[in-house]
């Protein structure tokens, strides 16, 4: 996924693709810290560890914060949130200057008292604390995005389906599985204080606690794997269906159909604004409608003298004229705008404005606001 959205960086992807990464290598991490084989993680890799490791809650903040902000742009200030991580870093950086010796006897210990991982030598403060503020850290990211998802909830009445293609359902076992997640993590994390020395002599409390968060990870995991067109939508192309020559009308066939009931059924499936929908095509107006996609194609040939294409576009640059006239877009950038018209990509949406009203949107924005 990091490799796909490459190009796409401070996209929604992008930070989910990292946001998965980040903490999926916690995982292997933490586990590394009880298991013999995976010694060589913390002896060779710590305490660089610590960057990733701390940074996948801002991740998950800004994954919600792109997604349900149609306006989000990534600012410099967004680099305040991976602050804690370096101040960590630096924090455990005395462990760099340890000779290999020094370096194998101290993870040797882990595994004959896990006592031990709370001997990791830092710099300004104990490494209980590189464990608690992780734990906490994340969980208020969680709960910053649940704030993000209910407000965006909220504008949509509370309804998963919505015109912008916004996957509310996703979301919301998102949220549910990491809220698991993470407040199991933070509860290990509280109960793993050196000072009360309770989690480690209550070793199946501990394993209790671990498997849910793992399972919840795991759950999420596979919730994404079972969403391959929301997480790889830019690869999933709408492709038209191929209407057979025998199926094609002509004048004389499309006198058996009864027009006044398609415009009926037309009438009543554009209330809804369906065009502004991200992937709208003929096969989508077909299942809607309940109705061949010859029929449909025939009734807009006769009714707007367009092909499917051009008037769907005309629908989607009238809806955008309407938001920048309205004031609406005043905030917004072109490619947020493009995005509440229906279009995937900005480039598309310029090309089809251009085709429409003989210039870029750009151009548009700028007469408009001069006037």
């Amino acid at each position: 996924m990091i490799f796909i959205y490459r190009l796409e960086r401070f996209g929604p992807n992008f930070y989910l693709a990292l946001f998965i990464f980040f903490n999926s290598f916690y995982s292997i991490t933490s586990f590394s810290f009880v298991s013999n084989e995976l010694r060589w993680i913390i002896t060779k890799l710590y305490p660089f560890i610590i960057i990733p490791n701390m940074a996948a809650g801002p991740l998950l903040y800004l994954f919600f914060l792109s997604i349900t902000q149609p306006d989000f742009k990534f600012k410099r200030i967004y680099l305040l949130h991976f602050v804690p991580s370096l101040i960590f870093f630096i924090n455990g950086s005395d462990y760099l200057f340890w000779d290999s010796a020094q370096k194998a006897q101290l993870v040797e210990s882990f595994y004959t008292d896990a006592r031990a991982v709370f001997n990791m030598p830092t710099a300004f403060f104990p490494y209980y604390w590189h464990v608690i503020f992780r734990m906490t850290q994340t969980f208020i990211y969680v709960i910053l995005a649940i704030v993000l998802f209910y407000k965006r909830f909220k504008l949509n009445d509370f309804k998963f389906v919505n015109n912008q293609k916004i996957p509310f359902g996703y979301l919301a076992l998102f949220l549910l599985f990491f809220l698991i997640h993470f407040l199991t993590t933070l509860i290990i994390g509280i109960r793993l204080n050196p000072q009360y020395d309770d989690l480690l002599n209550h070793l199946d409390d501990l394993n209790i606690l671990l498997v849910s968060s793992r399972t919840s990870f795991t759950l999420f995991i596979l919730v994404s794997l079972f969403h391959p067109k929301l997480v790889f939508e830019k690869y999933f192309k709408e492709q038209p269906k191929i209407v057979r020559k025998s199926s094609l009308i002509t004048d004389s066939d499309s006198q058996k159909y009864d027009l006044d009931e398609i415009e009926r059924a037309f009438t009543e499936y554009m209330l809804t604004k369906p065009c502004l929908e991200m992937g709208f095509s003929l096969n989508s107006m077909s299942d809607g409608m309940k109705l061949p996609v010859h029929q449909i194609s025939y009734f807009i040939k006769q009714r707007y003298n367009q092909n499917f294409n051009d008037w769907k576009n005309e629908l989607r640059i009238n809806h955008a004229i309407e938001l920048i006239e309205s004031g609406e877009a005043k905030h917004l950038t072109l490619e947020s705008i493009s995005m509440q018209c229906g279009y995937r990509s900005r480039a598309n949406f310029v090309d089809a404005f251009k085709k429409m009203k003989g210039m870029p949107p750009s151009e548009f924005l700028a007469k408009f606001n001069k006037a």
